[in-house]
């Protein structure tokens, strides 16, 4: 019984041996004698002397009797070698102990001709003496690489396989479009070289292969990640008809023909890499992870990296999952290049599943020649993310609801697993049992990153007292906090939700002049309902670039439906002004942008606030769609002497001889302007170490009025 191979060296050895023996026959076969005293002097003194090829040849030369022997003698010696390699390889698959070079050879389904290019390649690279050799065979004594003419000579020499050199030597060829050979000098200067003088050699991943390393290509680091222990679908809570889909469509693209592409969209950690990872292990297949954003931006490269992806891919008979597969679009606004047809021409001949994700709900990939199949993953339901919560916080979580929880951020598994531990590392931080503002706080630091990206989270100190508003806002805005807190009642448990199709979330618009407290009010209400509050930058939200400005918009209400926190558009006439007569392709963009954001207004099932200070230049059609339009006027006399006398800590020495009626009176200012005078007067006082008395007062309402661009008058001075 044939003895299996102990290591892959032993069978690199005697893939050279194999090469050594095809190189000597065809020394013996083209040689002639006067050849022989050049190439001595030639390479005297080198690893391969000159007498060394006389002895190759020595006992006959072609058309001889001995020559026609000797020829015999090597091939028959050739023959018999190649049977010994096989019958030690397949002894090594009985073993369980593969060769990498034959796990290489079976997965490509190489040729006899392809794998002995392979073999001459390899030895050329490993073996310094038959580097030599072959330098005595094309007769260049500076020659370091093979060429075509060479592979030729030692693997394309006979009648029955000349004709198979153009074809799996050529660029489209086994070898080349899976980069188990390269061209050296690069692709360009290949194929301008004439045909048999095109140098090439073995891939570095042949060549870490042949010496036994099986990894992942070092070059693909920063592009992929080989998952070989790939997780089950049972981590998966629910999504039970998802998971059969998935592992059937993967399934049917593993019959060995270029099917659709998977492609699952939802939003980020809905479980859509989950899903496919379960769908690969049902099929006893490993997972080729590729970041696509790290993907090349120019041609050549990328054609290179996905070359070799798709050789890992086969190799490890892994599923490649394309992450964020849309980003390989085009968009010229952002200068990023169209990578799409590149993409599409190098896996069109993959004869295997190909999946991907996309991560934005709003945001559909480029199309394949081959075809996508879209899936989209929903939301997990309550009772599901129920379930989530409970795995995620473990059973001594025994402070913490998991069922408010569920209904109270409707966010996806993986947000939940981050969240969870964010709560326990909170609860761990205070030496105490994890409870409700553990978890809230770990809710805010898995989706902060998204909001404040494009706004700020904002805290307020001031409290119902501090507000001086006319009785029919305050009875709205009060109404308004009665419907955030009722509304699960009234939209499920009686029904009402079947009744409004849409615009279940909650908004209002807060219009007047500025320092009327729109922005005050809207701290208050988020406070009173124990909610996050996130003042966006509008800044950060538009863009000139087309498109932009709605994906900026799609993350900012994906994330604040998701963390359960209220939106603040401080100034919106801004952003939400009045659509235009279409007369140039910016006008066309600038109305796309208030559809879309009317739409996702509609689709929202949070809170937004809106303020603005130009009621009037809102667009009609957000007028009808907001539940609370709440007009915040100037404060009248009475009221302005509230406010006067209510921004005076108890704390300040204060004189009591002001006059706030006569400071009401005179000075027409709004809450926030009689804020700023206040503490105006106060710093005036302490620069003089006095209490505040009604000369600070009155200098600073005058101060805050030319600040305002307002003039004082006699009556005010």
């Amino acid at each position: 019984m044939t003895r299996a191979y102990q290591t892959p060296r032993e069978h690199l050895d005697d893939t050279i041996a194999l090469v050594g023996q095809l190189v000597e026959r065809q020394i013996v076969a083209h040689w002639e004698t006067g050849v022989l005293p050049r190439i001595k002097d030639a390479f005297s003194g080198t690893f391969v002397s000159g007498s060394e090829v006389a002895a190759l040849i020595a006992g006959g030369l072609p058309g001889t009797p001995e020559g026609q022997r000797k020829l015999a003698d090597l091939d028959a010696a050739i023959g018999a070698r190649e049977e010994w390699i096989e019958a030690k390889l397949a002894a090594s698959e009985q073993a369980g102990q593969p060769v990498p070079l034959d796990q290489l050879r079976r997965a490509f389904a190489l040729t006899p001709t392809e794998q002995r290019v392979l073999a001459v390649l390899i030895a050329v690279e490993t073996s310094a003496r038959l580097r030599q050799l072959m330098r005595y065979l094309v007769n260049e004594a500076t020659r370091i690489y093979a060429d075509l003419g060479l592979l030729e000579l030692l693997v394309y020499a006979t009648p029955a396989t000349r004709d198979a050199l153009v074809y799996e030597l050529a660029p489209t060829g086994k070898l080349f479009r899976h980069r188990l050979v390269d061209a050296i000098g690069g692709a360009r200067a290949h194929e301008e070289a004439p045909f048999l003088l095109r140098a090439v050699k073995a891939s570095s991943r042949v060549i870490e292969l042949a010496y036994g390393a099986v990894r992942l290509d070092r070059e693909l680091a920063d592009l992929a990640t080989l998952v070989q222990d790939v997780p089950a679908h049972d981590e998966l809570v629910g999504a039970d008809e998802l998971k059969a889909q998935a592992t059937q469509l993967v399934r049917d693209a593993a019959g060995g023909h270029a099917a659709p592409a998977l492609v699952l969209t939802g939003l980020e950690g809905a479980g859509k890499k989950a899903l496919l990872f379960g769908a690969a292990r049902a099929l006893g297949c490993s997972v080729l992870h590729v970041a696509c954003e790290q993907l090349p931006v120019d041609a050549e490269p990328l054609q290179r990296a996905l070359r070799a992806l798709l050789r890992e891919a086969v190799l490890f008979r892994a599923v490649p999952l394309f992450e964020n597969i849309d980003l390989l679009a085009s968009d010229p606004d952002r200068g990023r290049a169209d990578r799409a047809a590149i993409f599409d021409r190098e896996l069109a001949t993959f004869a295997g599943p190909i999946c991907g994700t996309c991560a934005r709900r709003d945001t559909r990939p480029f199309g394949l020649a081959r075809g996508i199949l879209l899936v989209d993953v929903p939301l997990p339901t309550e009772a599901e993310r129920a379930t989530l919560w409970r795995r995620a916080l473990g059973p001594f979580a025994t402070g913490v609801d998991a069922d408010r929880a569920a209904a109270r951020y409707p966010v996806t598994g993986g947000v939940i697993a981050r969240a969870a531990a964010s709560a326990h590392a909170h609860a761990r931080s205070r030496g105490a049992p994890i409870d409700d503002l553990d978890l809230h706080a770990g809710i805010r630091a898995t989706l902060d990153s998204k909001l404040s990206a494009l706004g700020v989270r904002v805290t307020w100190r001031q409290t119902w007292s501090d507000l001086v508003l006319p009785e029919d806002a305050m009875a709205e805005i009060r109404e308004f906090v009665a419907r955030v807190r009722h509304r699960r009642r009234v939209y499920e448990e009686w029904g009402f939700a079947r009744k409004v199709a849409k615009g279940l979330g909650l908004s209002a618009l807060f219009s007047g002049p500025p320092g009327t407290g729109k922005t005050m009010v809207a701290g208050i209400i988020a406070d009173e309902l124990a909610l996050d509050l996130y003042q966006i930058d509008l800044s950060r939200i538009v863009s000139k670039y087309v498109g932009e400005t709605e994906k900026n918009l799609a993350q900012v209400f994906d994330a604040a439906e998701a963390g359960h926190a209220i939106l603040l558009f401080d100034e919106a006439d801004s952003l939400f002004a009045k659509r235009t007569e279409v007369k140039s392709s910016v006008d066309r963009y600038a109305n796309l942008e208030v559809n879309y954001l009317l739409q996702r207004m509609e689709a929202f099932r949070g809170i937004t606030i809106l303020t603005t200070n130009l009621d009037a230049s809102i667009d009609e059609a957000f007028r009808r769609r907001i539940s609370f339009r709440i007009q915040f006027p100037l404060p009248e006399v009475e009221d302005r002497e509230r406010l006067w006398r209510s921004m005076l800590p108890k704390q300040a020495r204060v004189d009591p001889a002001i006059n706030f009626h006569a400071l009401a009176s005179k000075f027409e200012l709004a809450g926030g302007h009689i804020r700023n005078a206040v503490l105006r007067a106060a710093f005036m006082a302490a620069d003089e170490d006095s209490a505040i008395r009604m000369d600070h007062m009155h200098k600073a309402a005058v101060l805050e009025y030319a600040a305002m661009g307002k003039l004082a008058t006699a009556a005010t001075l």
